[in-house]
């Protein structure tokens, strides 16, 4: 195998495992059906380019091909099965009285972390010694060498109601008519590291120590397969995934987009692609300047959308019910905590999944009332939504305000983006008024229809959401590349106030150091990511802590203004849409006891809110609203260490802070 430029240097071995299926079908029945799944796992690991065959193909049992690296498309197409570079295998059938269909297809192991998009795939038919391409059948590219990333997901899976199957890929169709016999076809496949996967991050492969593996299946029927080409007139509702959640309202000025590893880019995403929350991939949208605004959305999907054109980020989070009643047994080991403050509280060192489901349309009927709420966070006043669009990151300026007095202000437009200086010493009544204004003063910056959509400071009740979800089968509780510890969100303990940084460690104390080395998109900086990878929402823990629009009650029942900046007088910083907040009363005013939010809303438990439901979890800091204190902030900053977290609760008066930000909420509204 050759070796490109000095490939050698950056990259130590790669690992490429390959299995065999071998398929005998028979059939004199009018209705036929037959399914094979792969044993054996096709396997890349970065380290060592490996083959492994059926013995009925190869008598000792396997072959190896040590010190191989990615490589040009001209190189893998010709990888020969003299040096047992390849992997062939026999699909074998007779056909009496009905006419059979079948297709090849992959399925990807959930231990992979090798991105699809790196992955070559190549499909041939053998006869007589000689290759050639089968008929393409529709594949993505017109041929038959593709991304793994690049081919059609398969409708198999549907077909067999297997639920262990959540996504395929197909690599060929075809039907063998009635009346024939001994049909045999013997299929050449090759896998390959694409040669530009050879991308170097502060002096280290970024594909380092990664694993893709993968299964080659066959199914077979009477009657036609479903074409996995097809798709509705409105493609993106066509998204293969299988997990209930709602479609993504893509309102307009939001562009769909995925990360193209290869291109270290986001590009505009094709429908089939574009998520997957069984596979703790969220949706992400994006929108842009107006100078390029036309451009991307008339674009191809694949366009790849430079990260300077982009002036907001978003995740969408859809209705969801949860299992509120397992929420405490969840939990792990209990014991004392102190946190900063020297306040103690009950905390567990691990914690538990909490079970979501997702809900169909704008419905609030839950399937079991007993164990089941409704998360709060999906009412918005006296509209019920299908879900909405949180922040990808903490907020953070359009120019500079390096000058503390030039942050509190709401003549600065914000924006949601990667590696970019947090917002901080603002207000909450001014960080609200700038939220509003996207809608509206600042509308044409991002393209948005003011009629259709709603933008908003998060509530306490939206940061629940989203730290639930992450806790869940479909965040990075449930990501199978994670054990143990790892599960939880990483901190952001970079003290020069970055977005999307991952610590070290998962509670490493702040430093300069994560600033420009653990970046959103390496290994380490997703870790701190609501889903462990690049599609979730970060800086939920350590960043800047957060404040949110969740508020004490005063004597009169309405919200204790503290210092934030609102006045009780009619003029526009007045707070007075209360879909706009959540509001929580206390027994003890002066107390910040957690305990309080057991029957603070509504004299009752603030179910969702990421309160007492989930107090002390992962050791998170755990303090509630007060007459001092009555504003609540989410997150934690860069240097709390263990005390950082998703579900951390804590309290300020509401004024401007060099350790606190906020975060924005974009609800699809009158669409």
């Amino acid at each position: 195998m050759k070796e490109k430029g000095n490939t050698k240097s950056l990259i130590a071995v790669c690992l490429l495992v390959l299995s065999l299926i071998l398929i005998t079908v028979g059939t004199t029945f009018a209705f036929f059906q037959y399914s094979r799944q792969g044993e054996k796992e096709n396997k890349i690991e970065t380290g060592t380019l490996t083959f492994l065959y059926d013995e009925s193909k190869s008598k000792d049992g396997g072959v190896s091909i040590e010190n191989a690296f990615p490589m040009s498309d001209e190189d893998g197409e010709v990888l020969d099965q003299a040096n047992k570079d390849v992997f062939d295998f026999d699909v074998r059938a007779t056909t009496k009285g009905a006419a059979i269909n079948y297709e090849i297809y992959v399925t990807k192991e959930n231990i992979s972390t090798l991105p699809e998009q790196v992955v070559k795939t190549y499909l041939r038919v053998v006869k007589d010694g000689a290759e050639s391409d089968p008929e393409t059948k529709g594949l993505p590219t017109g041929n038959n060498l593709n991304l793994y990333s690049e081919l059609y997901d398969s409708k198999v899976p549907s077909l067999l109601k297997d639920t262990s199957i959540s996504k395929a890929k197909t690599l060929y169709r075809e039907e063998i008519p009635d009346g024939q016999s001994n049909y045999e076809k013997t299929f050449r496949y090759r896998m390959w590291i694409d040669e530009k996967a050879n991308q170097v991050i502060n002096g280290s492969w970024i594909y380092n120590d990664m694993t893709f593996s993968v299964k080659v299946n066959v199914y077979a029927q009477n009657g036609a397969i479903d074409d996995p080409t097809a798709s509705s007139t409105n493609p993106y509702q066509e998204s293969q995934d299988k997990s209930g959640a709602n479609v993504p309202a893509l309102v307009e000025g939001l562009i769909p987009v995925v990360y193209d590893e290869v291109q270290q880019k986001w590009v505009k995403a094709g429908y089939a692609g574009w998520y997957d929350y069984d596979k703790q991939e969220w949706a992400n949208a994006v929108t842009v300047t107006a100078t390029h605004r036309n451009t991307y959305q008339e674009a191809e999907p694949g366009t790849a959308i430079d990260m300077k054109d982009i002036n907001t980020m978003w995740v969408w989070i859809p209705r969801y019910e949860y299992n509120y009643a397992t929420l405490a047994s969840a939990s792990g080991q209990q014991s004392a905590c102190t946190d900063p403050f020297n306040n103690t509280f009950n905390c567990y060192l691990k914690s538990g999944e909490i079970k979501v489901n997702f809900i169909s349309g704008t419905s609030s009927k839950v399937s079991d009332e007993n164990n089941y709420k409704m998360h709060p966070a999906f009412n918005f006043g006296e509209e019920e939504l299908e879900g909405f669009w949180y922040a990808k990151f903490e907020t953070s300026p359009s120019t500079d305000c390096s000058n503390v007095s030039d942050c509190n202000v709401t003549t600065l437009k914000p924006q949601i983006k990667p590696s970019v200086k947090i917002w901080n010493y603002i207000q909450v009544a001014n960080a609200f008024m700038v939220s509003q204004k996207m809608k509206t003063e600042y509308v044409d910056e991002y393209g948005f229809n003011g009629e259709e959509i709603d933008t908003h400071m998060s509530k306490n009740s939206e940061w629940g959401a989203v730290a639930y979800l992450s806790q869940s089968a479909y965040g990075k509780y449930g990501n199978p590349i994670y054990e143990e510890d790892d599960k939880e969100v990483y901190i952001n303990n970079c003290a020069r106030h970055i977005t999307g940084i991952g610590g070290d460690t998962l509670n490493a104390p702040s430093t300069y150091k994560t600033c420009e080395l653990n970046t959103y998109e390496t290994i380490q900086g997703q870790k701190a990511s609501a889903t462990g990878n690049i599609t979730g929402v970060y800086d939920m823990s350590g960043g800047l802590a957060e404040y949110v629009m969740g508020v004490l009650a005063d004597d009169d029942g309405n919200p204790t203004i503290g210092e934030s900046g609102f006045t009780d007088s009619e003029d526009t910083n007045k707070l007075s849409e209360s879909k706009y907040y959540d509001l929580y009363t206390s027994t003890t005013p002066d107390s910040n006891d957690i305990n309080l939010s057991e029957t603070a809303c509504n004299k009752g438990v603030c179910y969702g809110h990421a309160l007492s439901e989930t107090a002390g979890w992962y050791e998170d800091m755990s303090r509630f609203v007060s007459s001092s204190f009555p504003w609540f902030i989410r997150g934690g900053s860069n240097g709390l260490k263990n005390n950082a977290g998703v579900f951390t609760s804590n309290c300020e008066s509401g004024a401007t802070n060099e350790n606190i930000s906020f975060r924005l909420v974009l609800a699809p509204v009158g669409a």
